[in-house]
């Protein structure tokens, strides 16, 4: 599928009124039957910017790397989160640090900040391991009976657990599955923003937030967690704590926003592993020579390089946040096209991750074109899986050590290999996940 090439990007927006192309309103129906078709195949057809949505909100598509950079990072002081399904989460949730703007969001950032620190998130290792060795010791009675796992449902299961354990500090126990049941419903009704149940489901979750926060400040101790980071934390300008109702958004918006990102990331990391034996083998054998059988730790990573490459392959195919939206506040130009006071710009990353014009034979599961080597020369903005700029994913670095880790536990003790004869494919909901349950065999 070849993509035209882009024009150069000028920058003066008086200078013309030039718009992009537009599909045809019959293709623009395909937008709600199979965004990510979609979005691929007007990209190929129109290049790489698309007025795909004229009215009530014009809206383009960029795809090309240069154009991400502009909006994401040279002038992202422009472009507001102030889309719909951003103004629905903040609405669900509160104005924490995903969908806050201008001076609230800069002061939430300053604060949350060191929460996500190196020495922070280095003390989490041991309970990431903890959590997925569980999960290993529970697949061995699947593997006594020969029954396969659902490995959607168990990275699901497995990811809330951490999630839970990093931000609050606790173990929930039993109460885990009972939070990820409403995770899992208020996440699945972002999606349908008119459904009734969707605020009741936020308020399920703020009401066991909220009482989780006043337990643990009420006999604090700093357990290395995100929650103590976050109630310990001063705002360098001010030298103000954040109180239980910043406290409840920012906890809230990084259960909503990371528990079901990582999640699905290992889902479809496993799935490519179980169809390219040679990249598993591969893994398989770093793993053992890195660790010797003695459980994984955050030091251990360095000596893991090929997991990384794995999963930063895996990101790109599968992005867990297939798109990102952003609202212009003035007019611009990208590309040379005019762009209005509030026109809508969507980055699909599925579909620029797969740009060849930036990715030799894109849909090939690859690990080795993240090495350095082969990553010489490419534009850094050709692959987002995170965003990029200021808004970039705070947890972006947590969730790749917790999903390198629960990589090599597993690997440790077990293969999975799809059942064979299954058709799965990419579901975009608020986040990409499988059109199916994804059942795998055990193997040792």
């Amino acid at each position: 599928m070849d993509f035209p090439q882009s024009i150069s990007q000028p920058n003066n927006p008086s200078s013309a009124r030039r718009l992009p192309p537009a599909p045809t309103s019959a293709s623009i129906r395909e937008l709600v039957r199979d965004p990510l078709k979609f979005f691929v195949s007007i990209a190929s057809e129109y290049g790489d910017i698309v007025c795909y949505r004229p009215a009530p909100d014009t809206a383009y598509l960029i795809n090309h790397p240069d154009f991400v950079r502009h909006v994401l990072v040279d002038n992202n002081r422009n472009y507001t989160k102030g889309t719909s399904s951003n103004q629905m989460f903040n609405k669900v949730v509160g104005e924490g640090l995903l969908t806050s703007e201008g001076e609230t969001w800069r002061k939430q950032r300053r604060m949350m900040q060191p929460a996500f620190h190196h020495t922070r998130l280095e003390k989490l290792d041991g309970m990431i391991v903890e959590a997925a060795q569980s999960t290993v010791e529970r697949w061995e009675r699947f593997y006594a009976d020969d029954q396969p796992v659902d490995i959607a449902r168990e990275m699901a299961a497995l990811t809330m657990t951490v999630t839970t354990r990093a931000l609050f500090g606790v173990d929930l126990g039993d109460e885990v599955r009972e939070v990820g049941e409403i995770v899992n419903r208020a996440a699945s009704y972002l999606e349908k923003p008119s459904h009734p149940r969707l605020i009741q489901s936020a308020a399920e979750l703020s009401d066991v937030v909220k009482r989780i926060i006043q337990q643990r400040k009420r006999d604090f101790k700093d357990g290395g967690d995100l929650l103590s980071s976050l109630i310990l934390v001063r705002d360098e300008k001010t030298g103000a704590a954040m109180d239980d109702e910043q406290l409840r958004t920012q906890i809230m918006t990084l259960i909503l926003a990371g528990y079901e990102t990582t999640a699905s990331a290992l889902t479809w990391t496993w799935y490519l592993l179980s169809q390219n034996l040679r990249a598993l083998d591969h893994l398989r054998r770093d793993v053992r020579e890195a660790l010797n059988g003695r459980p994984p730790r955050y030091a251990d990573l360095d000596n893991l390089p090929y997991a990384q490459l794995v999963l930063d392959e895996s990101l790109r195919l599968f992005p867990p946040a297939w798109t990102l939206g952003r609202r212009a506040i003035v007019e611009d130009e990208i590309g040379g096209y005019y762009v209005a006071p509030n026109t809508i710009i969507a980055i699909c990353t599925y579909a620029l991750h797969r740009h060849p014009v930036f990715w030799d034979r894109p849909e090939v599961f690859d690990p080795e074109r993240f090495s350095p080597q082969n990553s010489m020369g490419r534009n850094k903005f050709a692959y987002v899986p995170f965003g990029a700029g200021p808004r970039q994913c705070i947890g972006n670095n947590f969730g790749l050590m917790e999903a390198a880790l629960v990589l090599a536990c597993i690997l440790q003790r077990f293969e999975l290999h799809l059942i064979p004869g299954m058709d799965v494919q990419p579901q975009p909901l608020f986040v990409l996940r499988p059109n199916r349950d994804l059942m795998m065999s055990l193997h040792p």
